[in-house]
């Protein structure tokens, strides 16, 4: 189970690294920690979601998570869900 479990993390690690040197030049370089840990963690889900059902190659995908600043919201101010707030409906009675 260990080595399951590594061999996990060991392939997310080569994914992000590739991302950093092997898909062209790098000049805005993702610095979020937390942003990689998640990449690391959920690549399988990412890989599926932006490769294999979205539009994104895979030269594309590693590069915009290493280079692009990854695809998480983590710090930013738009953040990810709905943003739009709904007003509550008024009850009639």
């Amino acid at each position: 189970m260990r080595s399951l479990v590594s061999l996990y993390l060991v392939i997310g690690l080569l994914l992000l690294g590739f991302g950093y040197f092997a898909t062209g030049p790098c000049p805005n370089k993702n610095t979020d920690v937390v942003n990689d840990v998640v990449f690391v963690l959920t690549w399988p889900v990412e890989l599926y979601g932006y490769v294999i059902k979205g539009s994104l190659s895979p030269d594309e995908w590693l590069h915009k998570q290493a280079c692009e600043g990854g695809f998480g919201q983590h710090g930013d101010s738009q953040g990810t869900g709905n943003s739009e707030q709904t007003a509550p409906v008024p009850v009639q009675h």
